[in-house]
């Protein structure tokens, strides 16, 4: 459906769920819903600026990083497995 012809059904159908309390309250939650989805993320700002952070050091080889195979090798040396 093109826009046009999906905006006109929408006007078309809201003045109907205007009439109807109940389709009203159900319209209000799904509005309710999309703009929550719009709000600020739960995560602080302050989370991503250390992510963005050690993502940089990684990218620029700041950081130490270890393959998977390392990692194991050095599990098995240290504990066994």
């Amino acid at each position: 459906m093109k826009t046009k012809e999906l905006r006109r059904k929408l006007i078309k159908d809201f003045g109907k769920f205007i009439e109807d309390d109940s389709k009203l309250e159900i319209l209000e939650s799904v509005f309710n819903a999309i703009n929550d989805d719009e709000k600020k993320s739960n995560v602080p700002d302050s989370h991503y600026d250390v992510v963005e952070e050690e993502r940089e050091k990684y990218i620029s080889g700041a950081n130490q990083t270890s393959s998977w195979e390392e990692v194991e090798q050095r599990l098995n040396a240290k504990y066994g497995f």
